[in-house]
C-alpha cells in the first residue's frame, strides 16, 4: 500500500469537474439558442418558446458557474492548501490522506514546503501549457469564423452581432486570458524555485522567507484565477513529468 499514490483530496474536485462540464454544455446551448432565435423572425410562437428556454438555460448556467467559482472550487483549493501545509510540516490538520502526492525526502520544515511548491509549480506549469495549446486552437477557430463572417459581404449584420456578442460577453475569452496568466504565473514560480534551490538548501532566514514568498504567490495565483486544472491532461503527463521531476532533483543535487 505504501507504494501506491493516494489522494483523498481529489474527491473535492470531482463536483467541480462535473458542474464545469454541465456549465459548458449550457453555455453552448445558449449560444445555439441565440442563433435559433435570430432566424425565428415571423414565427412568434416558436420564438417565444425559444426565448423562454434561452432565459432558463442562461439562468441555470449563471447559477452553476458561480456555484463552482465561489464555493466548490474554493472549498477544493482550501483542502489542497491545508494538505500542502500538513505534509510540509508533518502535522495533521484534517482527516484527508495523501501518499506519494509530494515526492521529496526533506524533513518537515519550511524547506519541505519550498520543495512541495517547487514540485507543484513544475506539474501545474506542464499541465497548463497543454491546456493553453488546446484552448488556443479553439479560440483561433472562433476568431477565424468571426473574421470570415465579417469579410463576407452577404453575411447579415445580425449574425455578426450575435457571434461577436457570444465571444465577448461569455466566459470563453475571459477564461482563456485567465488560463494564459495562470500558465505564465506557474512557469515564473517554477523558474524562481529552481533558481532558489540551484545553490543547494540553505539554513538561513532569507532562504526561508523566499520560500514563504513563493508559497503565498502560488496560492494567490490559484485563488485569483479561479480555474481548475485538467485532471485528464495531468494524468496523461504524470508518468513522464514524474521522471522529469526526479531527473531535475538529481541535477540540482536535492531530494
Amino acid at each position: 500500500m505504501s507504494g501506491e499514490r493516494v489522494d483523498s483530496v481529489e474527491k473535492y474536485y470531482k463536483p467541480v469537474k462535473y458542474i464545469d462540464s454541465l456549465s459548458n454544455g449550457l453555455l453552448w446551448a445558449s449560444i445555439v439558442l441565440s442563433f435559433v432565435i435570430l432566424y425565428l423572425e415571423g414565427n412568434d410562437n416558436y420564438k417565444r418558446i425559444a426565448n423562454v428556454i434561452f432565459i432558463i438555460v442562461t439562468a441555470v448556467y449563471f447559477i452553476l458557474s458561480n456555484l463552482t467559482s465561489l464555493y466548490l472550487l474554493r472549498k477544493a483549493e482550501d483542502k489542497r492548501t491545508t494538505n500542502l501545509l500538513a505534509n510540509s510540516f508533518g502535522i495533521t490538520l484534517d482527516d484527508e490522506l495523501t501518499s506519494r502526492y509530494y515526492n521529496n525526502n526533506q524533513r518537515p520544515s519550511v524547506t519541505r514546503l519550498g520543495m512541495n511548491i517547487f514540485e507543484n509549480s513544475f506539474f501545474s506549469s506542464s499541465t497548463t501549457k497543454v491546456m493553453l495549446i488546446q484552448e488556443s486552437f479553439k479560440i483561433g477557430m472562433y476568431l477565424l469564423v468571426w473574421l470570415v463572417l465579417v469579410l463576407v459581404r452577404t453575411t447579415p449584420i445580425d449574425l455578426i452581432t450575435v457571434f461577436s456578442q457570444t465571444l465577448l460577453s461569455t466566459t470563453i475569452i475571459t477564461n482563456y486570458i485567465k488560463l494564459f496568466m495562470l500558465s505564465v504565473g506557474f512557469s515564473q514560480i517554477f523558474n524562481e524555485s529552481r533558481i532558489l534551490f540551484l545553490n543547494g538548501i540553505q539554513q538561513t532566514a532569507l532562504f526561508e522567507v523566499q520560500i514563504l514568498r513563493l508559497f503565498v504567490r502560488y496560492e494567490s495565483l490559484k485563488a485569483s484565477m479561479g480555474l481548475a486544472l485538467s485532471k485528464k491532461i495531468f494524468d496523461k503527463l504524470n508518468q513522464k513529468q514524474t521522471e522529469e521531476w526526479e531527473r531535475l532533483k538529481r541535477n540540482l543535487n536535492i531530494s
